[in-house]
């Protein structure tokens, strides 16, 4: 049976692959400057290339989008047309595939609860919601055309993935929230588990957070996600976010508490595992 193996890279991309099925969960790998954030943004090819090269991938079966933030749409579509993948999510993220002049491209809109098969895979999209203080929220319900500002990508439909392989299972949940109960009848090996913002919450939403997530389908591996200043380029280490955006201290001494045999560990770049 082919090795399920997973990588991190940046934000909440993570690829899930067995050697010859993937699927990539986001793809944002532009990761524009504050000031382009502040103005208009659009993909940038040379630094899309680079990352596929590092995550040594030409091929892959479906680019997954959680929600349609800048943070996780902007090249969701760029690398779907690349890597001959379908692109998957929400209405709002197909709105910005059709704005960038590939409504021609697969898509397939998710349906919470409704698995959808790519590849090897099984995915099951999950209702979740996005973390406290969601700045652009609201769906996308016209074209989005580049450069465009990063107010047009507005959040959408939010999803956690339960990526299932014969090999095993893992769970990507990119934002630090939860539907209470959402995640019950289901089991993950190992989960990404998106903290931004988590450390600005008490210490009592902390631990239901890990119930809800990490606890609820019993993981044996929780890499933390979603931590790193996603404006800085990946040919530079990485960065937590700054304290004005989070504190990422206060939720791993949450999660080391209640992780009683579990390998809690922020996930090295680029590395598969």
């Amino acid at each position: 049976m082919p090795e399920l193996r997973t990588a991190f890279a940046g934000v909440s991309n993570v690829l899930v692959t067995d050697g010859t099925s993937a699927v990539l969960v986001d793809g944002f790998f532009s990761r524009p400057s504050l000031l382009k954030m502040a103005t208009r943004v659009a993909p940038d090819r040379g630094r899309i290339d680079e990352a596929l090269r590092r995550l040594g991938v030409a091929k892959l079966d479906a680019v997954l989008v959680a929600h349609s933030h800048v943070d996780h749409v902007l090249d969701a579509p760029v690398v779907a047309r690349l890597t001959g993948a379908t692109l998957a999510g929400s209405p709002s993220t197909r709105k910005v595939q059709e704005g960038y002049g590939l409504a021609a491209e697969p898509f397939e809109e998710l349906v919470p609860g409704t698995p959808a098969e790519f590849g090897a895979f099984t995915v099951t999209p999950i209702d979740a919601r996005h973390s406290a203080g969601d700045r652009v929220p609201g769906e996308i319900t016209e074209p989005v055309r580049l450069p465009a500002t990063a107010k047009a990508f507005k959040t959408g439909r939010c999803y956690s993935f339960h990526i299932a392989h014969p090999a095993g299972s893992v769970l990507v949940h990119a934002s630090a929230n939860f539907v209470p109960g959402a995640l019950a009848g289901h089991r993950a090996d190992v989960v990404y588990l998106g903290v931004g913002q988590a450390g600005k919450q008490t210490g009592e939403w902390r631990e239901r957070y890990w119930r809800e997530t990490a606890g609820a389908v019993g993981a044996r591996t929780v890499r933390p996600v979603h931590w790193d200043a996603f404006w800085r380029p990946l040919s530079k280490p990485l960065k937590v976010l700054p304290k004005a955006f989070d504190d990422l201290g206060a939720t791993m001494a949450t999660f080391e508490r209640l992780a009683d045999g579990v390998d809690l560990a922020l996930p090295e770049l680029w590395k598969l595992e």
